[in-house]
């Protein structure tokens, strides 16, 4: 996957962190998967969210924005995917190549329907709201 304009939702700092759940899912498509790669990837994944969902959220809280329940509510939903999803490659019932399909066929599912839907929902609330959450 490459990072395209459309995706911009015109903060930088998110930009930049959607940016690199691209390259977490371009790691996943290469040909040899181990299960080194897999942990590291599920390390990275919780870093990701812990950082990206904070920003974010923090942001949506200082823009005023109303739908910042519901937004926080699939962002745990990801949390919730990405603790089972730890837990059952934890216990050894996969392979690192099934289950790096698994994950890259979830993680695009997530940029398209997340990503691109619901985080493009609050762009022109938060452009509008540009000096709030500045401090301008």
């Amino acid at each position: 996957m490459q990072w395209k304009p459309e995706y911009s939702v015109g903060i930088e700092e998110i930009d930049r962190q959607h940016q690199g759940l691209i390259e977490l899912i371009n790691l996943l498509s290469r040909d040899e998967i181990s299960t080194g790669l897999m942990a590291r990837m599920f390390d990275e994944l919780e870093a990701y969210t812990k950082e990206h969902f904070t920003t974010e959220e923090r942001l949506l809280k200082t823009a005023g924005f109303d739908d910042l329940k519901a937004h926080r509510k699939e962002h745990k939903a990801f949390e919730q995917w990405l603790s089972a999803v730890r837990q059952t490659y934890g216990v050894g019932v996969t392979s690192p190549a099934l289950l790096a399909q698994s994950v890259n066929a979830f993680l695009r599912d997530w940029l398209v329907n997340h990503i691109l839907s619901s985080d493009m929902a609050y762009k022109d609330h938060v452009a509008a709201n540009r000096s709030t959450y500045l401090g301008e």
